[in-house]
């Protein structure tokens, strides 16, 4: 071979190899490996399944005690190499709360089997025996107490769904789809709105957005210790209070003298350590002597184990504020 021959063979190959590069680096994955819409396990590649499992720092939204409004609890969330941290953080939630105060809200038997994303929306599959009653639960919801505590408790797990998801910031929304099994063939759906009150309607549920009126925020703690007083609720009031005293000693402080009339409260703000907040309130008390009006009375809460509390003698002052 001639010198500019060997030249020219040279250049070939040099050709050659540039367009089998140019041609791997255009090659798209597989769609099972894009993130849009799957679940994680596909995007495992081999010889990560063994790799130890990885914790991320997670708010998981529990009911608090009875009471009609959502708190949450900072926690660790185990993270499987096989699962996404959007199941992992489902499946943490629905095996119920670690803090004592908070009340779990999943059906018993409740699964989740699934997780996929589609834009800012947040699909979750569960199994069939998130549909089920609760263990409590009568096999009649048409009267009695149960007859709002069972929609309550409901819509309290689908609220904790959302807050949960959205506080993490994985997506806008979460839209519910429950895996029946119907003559033998498995199906995916979305809920229907007889998930609420375990009726007949077929009427598909919207995706469900966070609300921040379920939540215990500080205003929303204020507005039901406020409310519990002027309905002179004391049993609900104790709920509240970092030392809760005994029901009758609050009849004794509360029940004859400062009654609560009126409210009227601010938003207020939170610490820069996040472990306490202050809000303003219009007040107008009853007392021994006549109705008072006070204006722009700091209300602090403290936060205690994620929740937010009020100390007794911070509201026996507010009481006494008109005198």
């Amino acid at each position: 071979m001639t010198h500019s021959g060997f030249k020219t063979a040279l250049l070939i190959c040099a050709l050659l190899a540039c367009a089998f590069c140019c041609a791997g680096c255009a090659i798209s994955p597989p769609d099972t490996l894009k993130r849009g819409g799957v679940e994680s396990s596909s995007l495992i590649s081999a010889g990560t399944e063994n790799l130890p499992p990885e914790e991320k720092p997670v708010a998981l939204y529990y009911r608090y005690q009875d009471a009609a409004f959502l708190a949450s609890e900072q926690r660790m969330v185990t993270v499987q190499r096989n699962e996404s941290i959007e199941k992992a953080i489902v499946r943490t939630l629905i095996a119920g709360p670690m803090n004592a105060e908070l009340t779990p809200l999943f059906p018993a038997g409740s699964e989740v089997i699934s997780t996929s994303t589609q834009g800012q929306t947040l699909f979750v599959t569960l199994n069939e025996a998130f549909l089920g009653r609760y263990a409590d639960e009568p096999g009649d919801l048409s009267s009695g107490n149960w007859k709002t505590e069972g929609p309550l408790r409901r819509k309290l797990c689908l609220d904790s769904l959302a807050a949960t998801m959205t506080e993490a910031g994985l997506c806008d929304r979460v839209q519910v789809l429950v895996q029946r099994d119907n003559a033998g063939q498995a199906e995916s759906m979305r809920l229907q709105a007889g998930f609420l009150t375990r009726g007949d309607s077929t009427e598909l549920l919207p995706p469900l957005v966070r609300s921040e009126q379920a939540l215990l925020t500080p205003h929303n703690t204020a507005d039901c210790v406020l409310s519990a007083w002027m309905r002179q609720d004391w049993d609900g009031l104790t709920l509240f209070f970092v030392h809760a005293p005994d029901e009758q000693s609050v009849l004794d402080d509360f029940g004859v003298s400062g009654v609560l009339l009126d409210y009227q409260l601010s938003f207020g703000s939170v610490s820069y350590d996040g472990q306490s907040a202050v809000l303003t309130a219009d007040l107008t008390l009853r007392g021994e002597i006549g109705d008072n009006v006070v204006s722009g009375y700091p209300l602090r809460l403290i936060r205690e184990e994620g929740l937010w509390k009020i100390e007794y003698e911070a509201l026996l002052a507010m009481m006494h504020a008109g005198e």
